[in-house]
Parts: structure tokens; C-alpha cells; sequence
């Protein structure tokens, strides 16, 4: 992926396409076309409706649900995913977002709950975390009578970028007993070029300063939106290797898909290196000429890394992973 060239300024508000005036109000851009759910099987086999997981915040989610795969007697596992877009922009319904999860629906022949979570800056960190934690409980009440009946013993927690943050930092909860799910069993974790940072750069970072995805002004900007009032980007939330209880032990089996050409691809590195210091199975996928978010955009990549993450959930059993 191409940078930016020397000289130019980079504008993030204008690259994320939000404004935010004195007072503080959010305007998102509307340049992401949004699409509606099916009920109609899509070519790929695939329904999907939108639904309200929690009726006091109004947190809701759209479900993607493999046709094909539901009418067989074995209970399909669960995928519940959480978009990117660094806390603060994208939506489940963006075209982009819904296009993947059908193909995460069917690749893996899997009930996908891609949440809408809240975003910052109006809605600033934990309260993503604590979205995620009531969709978590929310599929353990039973789903709200959606007609289906999820495998709960195989559920896995998902996402790419500021939502990889998300589902690592919900399956900590879980892993740390602060958070009681059952019957829910939080079996894997998928990660794709998850979102943390620090206050020292990384040679990455560095290197691709002016990334035109994600250049360092941006990474920036959206941890500033993001923190908690007062925070600095060595916050846990941020850099998960400041963890004051580092103790992982029994933490789910963990897949990290890591782009060569992303300007966080060090620091994911050094924490797939972490992570297995602390006794976590994880295993890596990196793509070298890989950038952030191509799986969004490139239809070859997507499907290469779909394939991975199919193999990886049928590969993780109550015995390699348990909470």
C-alpha cells in the first residue's frame, strides 16, 4: 500500500471523514454506502436480519445466518464480530462490513453477531467493552427467541482492527472471572490486525508514518477519541502489554492475522510474543505484502484469510482452549 508523499499534509478528520465542532458533536460522513438485511438467501446461502440485544441501551447487532448449515441436526458455533474503524467510525450495516460477515457466515458455516457497539467520542473506552459484554450475554439468554439454536460451547469472539481490541479485551473479562457468561463458552479468539498502540513508537510505525490507510496523525487522532478522559496511548486499553495482572493461563486459543505493510505490524508481533510468553496458544497469519484492513477490499485476500479463520475454528476443541 502506498504512502502518502513527503510534503503533503494529511488532514485525519478529513481521511476518517468526521467533523467535530466546539461543542463536541460528531458528524460521520455518509460516503460508506449502508446496505439492509435479507431475509432472502444470499448466493452464498445467507440470511441476515438486525435485531436488538439489549432493549435499555438499544444495543443491537445484525445476524448472518448460513441457510444451508441450519438445516442440519448439528448446532452451528457462533461467531460474534465487532467491525473496525478505531472506536469511532463504521457501522455492521456498512457495505463493506456486511459483505464480509456473509462470507464469514459461510466460510465457516457459523452464526455471525456482528454487534453495533457504541463509538467514541461520544461513548469512550470501556463502554465498546461493555457492548460486547452484553452480546455475550445476551446469546447466553438464549438469543433472544430468534428462532435458532447456537452451539454455546463454541463461541468465538472476532474482529479486525479497533474491534480485534475488542474481542481480546471482552475475552480477558471472561478469562479474569470478571465476567460470568455461562452457558456461554468463549472457545477461540480471532484477531485481525488488531488496534493497540503506546507512547514509544515501533519501528513499523515508523516506517509507514505516512501509510495512506492508516498514517500516524490518524492512529493518533482516534486513540485521542477513543481513552478515557486523561488517559495516554500506554493505557491497557491501548498497549495491552502494560497489564498489571499479566497472568493468562487458560486464556482461549488465539489467531492473529498480522499484514506486513501495516504500520502496526510490529507491535502485533511483539504482542503475539507476549501472549505466548504468558502460556497462550497462538497461532499467526502474516502477509507480507498484506495492508491494514485489505481484507475489506481485496476480494483474493479476504477469501485466503476466511479460509484460515474456518480452519483454525474447527480446529479448536474443549481441550485447547477452556475458560
Amino acid at each position: 500500500m502506498a504512502q502518502f508523499r513527503e510534503g503533503t499534509a494529511i488532514d485525519p478528520f478529513r481521511l476518517l471523514g468526521i467533523k467535530i465542532d466546539d461543542e463536541g458533536k460528531v458528524t460521520r460522513s455518509t460516503r460508506v454506502p449502508a446496505v439492509p438485511p435479507s431475509e432472502s438467501p444470499t448466493d452464498d446461502g445467507v440470511v441476515s436480519r438486525d435485531v436488538t440485544l439489549d432493549p435499555s441501551t438499544g444495543l443491537s447487532a445484525r445476524i448472518f445466518i448460513p441457510v444451508e448449515d441450519k438445516k442440519t441436526t448439528t448446532l452451528l458455533p457462533v461467531v460474534l464480530y465487532f467491525h473496525g474503524g478505531g472506536f469511532v467510525i463504521f457501522k455492521p450495516s456498512d457495505i463493506m462490513y456486511h459483505a464480509f460477515c456473509v462470507g464469514l457466515a459461510r466460510a465457516c458455516g457459523a452464526i455471525v453477531v456482528s454487534v453495533d457497539y457504541r463509538r467514541a467520542p461520544e461513548h469512550r473506552l470501556p463502554a465498546a467493552y461493555d457492548d460486547a459484554t452484553l452480546a455475550l450475554r445476551w446469546l447466553g439468554g438464549g438469543a433472544g427467541g430468534l428462532g435458532f439454536e447456537p452451539d454455546l460451547t463454541r463461541v468465538y469472539v472476532m474482529g479486525d482492527s479497533s474491534g480485534a481490541n475488542i474481542a481480546y479485551n471482552v475475552a480477558l473479562r471472561v478469562h479474569d472471572n470478571a465476567l460470568d457468561v455461562a452457558p456461554v463458552r468463549v472457545a477461540g479468539v480471532v484477531m485481525v490486525q488488531p488496534f493497540f498502540g503506546g507512547e514509544q513508537r515501533m519501528g513499523s510505525e515508523l516506517r509507514l508514518e505516512r501509510d495512506r490507510v492508516l498514517p500516524l496523525v490518524t492512529n493518533d487522532l482516534l486513540w485521542s477519541l477513543a481513552l478515557p478522559e486523561g488517559s495516554d496511548r500506554d493505557h491497557e486499553f491501548c498497549n495491552p502489554l502494560k497489564r498489571r495482572a499479566p497472568s493468562l493461563s487458560g486464556f482461549p486459543a488465539t489467531l492473529v492475522a498480522v499484514e506486513g505493510l501495516d504500520p502496526m505490524s510490529d507491535r502485533q508481533l511483539e504482542f503475539v510474543e507476549w501472549l505466548r510468553g504468558n502460556g497462550v496458544h497462538v497461532e499467526v497469519l502474516n502477509d507480507p505484502a498484506g495492508y491494514h484492513g485489505a481484507q475489506l477490499s481485496d476480494v483474493a485476500k479476504a477469501e485466503a484469510l476466511l479460509h484460515d479463520v474456518a480452519q483454525f475454528i474447527s480446529s479448536c476443541s474443549p481441550h485447547l482452549a477452556s475458560l
